[in-house]
């Protein structure tokens, strides 16, 4: 029987050392239809830390919670193992805008809660806070985890160098487009060969006189038939 007691006394002195160890909070701000709400939130960004989460508390001040780091972005799966307080849980998209909510999570569930899209953050609030401030899927969040985290999508492509001397692709190099037709004042030159643009005649002459059939320049038909001599 002592030794069961010292047992049970010292998980319960271990639930309790878990229980008081609370990170220092940073503020959060989510922007909703009915104005702005502000939350205390611990971060968890450490596999440690993302693996307990909030696990053993058995209360949390009303307005304090935790935002969950997740990067890479990617879709991702929570769960209620080992937690002791109802929470609401918020998914946050790679925009940080609100892409999914799980209200009244069950304590100590096992069962995966699970984004259907790819997200930045997850943020644990005490259950009843999206109801009570009205909290929507598209809503912003404001954290400095938030902006301080990039995707890939948000990093700058390179811009390619042009090398001296190449003629750039694109435009020139003081942003004017270069005209369509191919002199510099951009005047497209006549569809006729001729600087006037003048139609060149059919015929092979500048009068435009067609040349007769006939090969003698005189136009003549051909050569002259003889009369056959008669035996």
């Amino acid at each position: 029987m002592k030794f069961f007691s010292f047992l049970t006394a010292l998980l319960f002195l271990t639930a309790c050392s878990e229980e008081i160890e609370q990170k220092p909070t940073t503020p959060l701000i989510i922007t909703t239809s009915n104005g702005e709400i502000r939350f205390n939130v611990e971060v968890a960004q450490t596999p440690e830390e993302l693996q307990k989460g909030l696990m053993y508390r058995t209360q949390m001040p009303l307005n304090n919670g935790m935002i969950f780091s997740i990067y890479p972005v990617r879709p991702t799966g929570m769960w209620m193992k080992n937690t002791k307080i109802s929470l609401d849980m918020i998914f946050v998209a790679p925009d940080a805008s609100i892409s999914m909510i799980k209200e009244n999570a069950v304590p100590m569930s096992e069962d995966l809660i699970i984004s259907r899209d790819p997200v930045r953050a997850v943020i644990e609030l005490n259950a009843g806070q999206v109801k009570r401030y009205g909290i929507k899927i598209g809503d912003k969040i404001n954290h400095a985890l938030l902006n301080n985290m990039t995707t890939l999508s948000d990093v700058p492509l390179p811009q390619p160098t042009t090398p001296k001397g190449t003629v750039p692709k694109g435009p020139n190099a003081a942003g004017a487009v270069i005209p369509k037709g191919p002199n510099a004042a951009g005047a497209v030159i006549p569809k006729g060969p001729n600087a006037a643009g003048a139609v060149i005649p059919k015929g092979p002459n500048a009068a435009g006189a067609v040349i007769p059939k006939g090969p003698n320049a005189a136009g003549a038909a051909g050569p002259v038939k003889l009369p056959v001599p008669t035996p």
